[in-house]
């Protein structure tokens, strides 16, 4: 059975236009889609629903986020109640997800062991600066790209070793995150004797390591290449596990997801270098496949966001077999992907130091469908001149196009190759023959299965408003932020880098609301736990699952829509550290002077009322001392 993690993840690769559709009625206009705002009084539409993003945004009343976030919003419903609710409007099925009970200890304990070393390897990168950007400087990597990638360095040291015994101070849980680490492969067992008296070592020495991301975005394992050449071997992998099949992934798809949407395809590349190559020269929508094979689980990740397909394997004959079995594949989901010649090139990524992006560009418009470059390389320089001999030839075109079956992709280019070889036989002979062929190899063929396509964009903006006769549950009302509050909630989810800062802690004292501070601090654990590139998907997803005020979820869904990854210079950052100080102390002020005039109304006698006008006088002073230290 599925799990709530499933149904999130099958959410965030719906397009939220489509999701949002079936609450509200949408418009385009230009490249944006539009609604009416349902969170304020709104005649003309002011929310953006944006796809590339999967985000809405009210420009208006400052209102954003995902689309479960919309859906708590709009209905006025829980975590568990909105997805429940998103299934019914999308005709899926809730039960199929939902399933009660306990995480696996085990699968936690070895995420929660990844995304701390993808944090440690990272540290070790700067630490080795030498290696490290020799490396980055050999593969023409930038420093921005190496962040994107969370690019790090695993020394000498057995820092994975040290990091779980240092960090667990309970014996009988750091006995379990040594059993877990050991069976995920990120350390191994000692077979003698150690100095240090540890009974394990780091798998991964003195090598550059590139985390392997879930479709969450979460790490999951590692691949790590050789710093020298007496290294072996040059590439070291994590090993399966109960985190880690690298059948079913495809690395850097959640980077990719926002850029395979906006372009309607899809780049399908061999290994992750050529990924990060192509990601770092603009061809954000390319994800790699882990080892020679593409998973039936990660093909049908990708076509539930793009029906367009192009592989782009290393050129030789590994790459080409590679690319004969996965075309196999998408065939039978009636997908014709096309196939980059890279002419002399080993690779794409060897294409692009060689010829550049803009001549990349040119063979993507080249590309041609694999199954046409399969069924020519059938054909001989010199025609055979026996029917028989043709015939052989044509049935290996049969098997090619086998996958489609009996649709006119296929028929039409089997008649095509047949007039090619110089068969006399008319076109419904030719098909004939191809039918007899289907049927005598039905039985070790997989049917014919059309992938259904996505609506169109105008049949899906007009989609009646969805009315629900299931009881709501409310969110219970917390009191509305302070403008300060949200301005501390705004600027801290866009410069994560701050909640780290000392300055930081001193603001709680300063935080009127219990919410906005159980918020801030968990914001700080998150920040600590997580990769920059997991940032926006680990911070929704946590908005989403807990119970915050509407005020707060609109307030940091908003704040989330325009983040840009950034890092504020110390200075920076302690300047608007102390600026939002001010504005909480001022904040304190005013509600304290609004509670004395209220006082001061109502008092009962002139010694009482001269009392709170002195008290009065004294929070002004500090008012007006607060605004002279401003300027």
């Amino acid at each position: 059975m599925s799990s709530i993690d499933e149904l999130k993840l099958r959410i965030k690769e719906t397009p939220i236009s489509e999701i949002i559709g079936r609450y509200l009625t949408l418009s385009r206009k230009g490249n944006s889609v539009l609604a009416v705002c349902p969170f304020h009084d709104d005649s003309n539409p002011s929310m953006h629903v944006n796809d590339s993003r999967n985000m809405f945004k009210c420009f208006v009343d400052n209102t954003g986020g995902d689309a479960i976030n919309f859906v708590k919003l709009f209905k006025k419903v829980e975590f568990l109640d909105a997805l429940r609710d998103i299934c019914q409007v999308m005709g899926w099925s809730f039960d199929d997800y939902h399933q009660e009970g306990k995480k696996d200890p085990k699968a936690e304990m070895a995420k929660r062991i990844l995304s701390r070393a993808v944090l440690i390897y990272k540290k070790y990168a700067q630490n080795e600066g030498t290696i490290f950007n020799g490396f980055l400087k050999n593969r023409s990597l930038t420093d921005e790209t190496s962040t994107t990638f969370s690019l790090g360095f695993a020394p000498k040291t057995g820092v994975i070793i040290d990091y779980l015994h240092r960090n667990i101070q309970d014996e009988k849980e750091r006995a379990f995150a040594l059993q877990v680490a050991e069976e995920i492969g990120i350390i191994k067992k000692s077979t003698y004797d150690r100095q240090d008296g540890k009974s394990h070592y780091d798998t991964f020495r003195e090598r550059i390591v590139f985390p392997i991301w879930d479709q969450f975005g979460a790490c999951i394992g590692f691949t790590t290449r050789s710093i020298r050449d007496d290294q072996k071997p040059k590439y070291m992998n994590s090993i399966d596990s109960i985190v880690f099949n690298k059948s079913n992934l495809l690395y850097g798809l959640h980077l990719a997801k926002p850029a395979m949407r906006e372009k309607d395809y899809a780049i399908l590349v061999e290994g992750n270098m050529d990924q990060i190559s192509l990601f770092q020269n603009g061809f954000e929508n390319t994800v790699a496949i882990q080892g020679i094979a593409l998973g039936e689980q990660s093909m049908k990740r990708l076509l539930s966001i793009t029906k367009n397909v192009i592989f782009c394997f290393d050129n030789d004959d590994a790459g080409f077999k590679c690319s004969e079995r996965t075309n196999k594949m998408f065939m039978k989901e009636g997908i014709t992907p096309k196939f980059i010649d890279l002419g002399e090139h080993k690779d794409p990524d060897d294409f692009l130091k060689a010829e550049g992006k803009i001549a990349f560009s040119e063979r993507i418009q080249k590309a041609r469908p694999f199954i046409d470059i399969g069924i020519e390389r059938l054909i001989p320089s010199e025609i055979p001149e026996l029917s028989d001999r043709k015939l052989e030839i044509l049935e290996s075109a049969f098997d090619i196009v086998s996958p489609l079956e009996k649709s006119l992709q296929a028929t039409e280019r089997i008649i095509k190759m047949a007039k090619t070889l110089g068969l006399h036989s008319d076109a419904g002979q030719i098909v004939e023959t191809y039918e007899k062929f289907l049927e005598a190899n039905k039985s070790s063929k997989a049917p014919f299965s059309p992938q259904r396509e996505a609506p169109p964009m105008e049949e899906m903006m007009h989609v009646e408003e969805v009315q629900m006769d299931t009881p709501q549950q409310h969110i219970e009302e917390n009191p509305l932020l302070t403008r300060a509050e949200k301005t501390l909630l705004q600027e801290l989810v866009q410069h994560p880098e701050c909640l780290i800062m000392p300055e930081t802690s001193e603001l709680l004292d300063f935080i009127e609301s219990a919410e906005v501070k159980r918020y801030v601090l968990e914001l700080k654990k998150l920040v600590l736990e997580v990769c920059d590139s997991q940032y926006i998907s680990v911070v929704n997803n946590y908005l989403a699952s807990k119970e915050y005020s509407i005020d707060l979820v609109k307030t940091v869904g908003s704040a989330l829509y325009k983040y840009q990854p950034s890092t504020l210079n110390e200075k920076v950052a302690k300047q608007l550290l102390g600026d939002l100080k001010r504005k909480l102390i001022a904040d304190q002020l005013k509600t304290k002077r609004d509670n004395i005039l209220k006082k001061q109304r109502e008092a009962s006698s002139n010694e009482e009322s001269l009392n709170l006008l002195q008290e009065l006088s004294k929070i002004d002073k500090e008012i007006n001392e607060l605004r002279t230290a401003v300027r």
